[in-house]
């Protein structure tokens, strides 16, 4: 129960659910003016149209106050098996609140992230942890803040270098590519709504070379956000696992509680 409740918890941190705003620009024509001298029109560009598009979705914040979502996770890899149920609630650039519950329904951990501080209890162990945001990167081997860990859960991809990205433009998809010196990654997009389709992550750890791969289906538009509500997830490395994951429920822009009682009787790791 606990290694399932702990991968869970990271893997989720790295990739979790995914939404992407669905956005679309129309481009109308100048008019003809007969003159003389003609006038000659230069063709439209729609590769340039495409990447402009894909430059403002991506420096566009997503337009919502919270979340909530639940979802199945079943994890699989070579050592252990298992299933749970993950709740996540968001106040948006505040909390991100999560609760990861196993059999019997029986709360196993609860986490709750904000601006500059990690919490972790372990209700199993009888232990919480507490620790700072920087946390988030020994958890996940990336430079993450909150603002990354929010997009990430929402869907909107998280350049780490925004001045320093590349645009693929292909027949049916669009390609986003970026390499840093930990990490690389390429998100693909579908060409004709730029809805996101595959995400890959490249990371090197202590010479440990991680790969992920999620594949994002099952879209539903919501309140003018497209969500995945299904996705699979496949890790590599020393540690190779995959999980998918299936939304039963979410919603955006409902009021929201982030109970996070800590018990007296806990034991408190500082980190």
């Amino acid at each position: 129960m606990k290694k399932i409740i702990t991968s869970a918890i990271i893997i989720l941190s790295i990739l979790s659910c995914h939404t992407i705003r669905n956005t679309q620009r129309t481009v109308t024509a100048a008019p003809v003016i007969n003159q003389s001298p003609a006038v000659t029109m230069k063709p439209v560009d729609s590769t340039t149209i495409i990447k402009n598009q894909l430059t403002t979705l991506l420096n566009t914040p997503l337009d919502f106050t919270t979340f909530y979502g639940k979802a199945k996770a079943d994890f699989n890899s070579d050592k252990f098996s298992g299933n749970a149920t993950v709740y996540i609630r968001i106040q948006k650039d505040s909390a991100i609140w999560m609760s990861v519950t196993g059999p019997l329904n029986i709360e196993g951990a609860r986490v709750l992230v904000t601006k500059d501080s990690v919490k972790i209890i372990d209700k199993i162990h009888g232990s919480v942890q507490l620790s700072s945001i920087d946390h988030l990167q020994k958890l996940t081997k990336l430079p993450f803040g909150f603002n990354d860990f929010q997009n990430i859960i929402l869907g909107k991809p998280s350049l780490f270098n925004t001045n320093n990205y590349n645009v693929n433009v292909k027949q049916d998809s669009v390609l986003v590519s970026s390499q840093q010196a930990l990490i690389g990654y390429v998100f693909s997009f579908a060409k004709n709504n730029l809805i996101l389709g595959q995400s890959n992550f490249t990371a090197t750890s202590d010479s440990n070379v991680i790969n992920a791969n999620i594949f994002y289906n099952d879209y539903h538009l919501l309140n003018g956000i497209n969500f995945s509500a299904g996705r699979d997830i496949a890790v590599t490395g020393s540690s190779p696992m995959k999980l998918s994951l299936n939304f039963k429920e979410f919603n955006f822009n409902q009021p929201q509680t982030f109970p996070f009682t800590i018990s007296k009787n806990y034991i408190i790791k500082y980190d």
